[in-house]
């Protein structure tokens, strides 16, 4: 059967002009594991998908500036693909411990919290988290803000975000979507829909079924 090509997917061509590299680069890093084509075609053409690609490369081109060698580049990367690096930030210590008694044993994880939108912002930068599950409702900056500030930030604009909220209303939804989380999840928190949530964002599958 002939694998018919995803409209998302971009070819190596327009995934090396999106991300202004070399064709040769992106085939290179492809052939040593630094980069995942998501699909080959019937003919053999790699087709990409954007936002994951783009954000390994970013990456990589981060590494590559700090003098790091192929190889350790390769060992970092294996690392991050295995453990995923989660900032929750919440000021009710109940909803951390929900989340911590989810992932243990279910998603390979680095774990760092933060109970307002300050220590947020740091975290942000300093712990470089792949997702940051968010209560909009903090202390000092509000999670809106904080949204809007990982979306603003060349740096930090590929963060996934899970926002959690306990009003949870139309109106309220459209503003979080509008501020730049990729998804939501309403108060009390369920725990399949929880890690569904989580590991969809991460790309990745959950170790063990979660407990009811």
């Amino acid at each position: 059967m002939t694998k018919k090509a995803r409209e998302d997917l971009l070819k190596i061509s327009e995934m090396a002009q999106k991300a202004d590299v070399l064709v040769s680069t992106i085939r290179y890093y492809t052939d040593i594991g630094l980069l995942k084509a998501a699909m080959t075609t019937e003919g053999g053409h790699r087709l990409y998908e954007e936002m994951p690609t783009m954000d390994r490369l970013g990456k990589i081109k981060k590494m590559v500036a700090k003098g790091m060698t192929l190889p350790e580049i390769q060992s970092h990367i294996e690392e991050e693909i295995i453990t995923k690096k989660i900032l929750v930030v919440d000021d009710e210590p109940e909803i951390v411990d929900f989340i911590k008694d989810l992932l243990s044993d279910t998603v390979p994880h680095q774990f760092e919290t933060a109970s307002d939108g300050f220590s947020a912002g740091h975290l942000v930068h300093t712990f470089a988290p792949d997702l940051v599950i968010l209560d909009l409702l903090l202390p000092g900056v509000d999670g809106f803000q904080v949204c809007r500030m990982i979306r603003e930030d060349p740096e930090t604009k590929n963060t996934k975000i899970l926002a959690v909220t306990g009003y949870d209303s139309a109106e309220i939804r459209n503003k979080i979507i509008e501020s730049g989380a990729d998804d939501y999840l309403g108060k009390p928190l369920d725990y399949a829909q929880t890690l569904e949530k989580i590991c969809k964002l991460l790309g990745v599958k959950a170790n063990k079924p979660v407990k009811k």
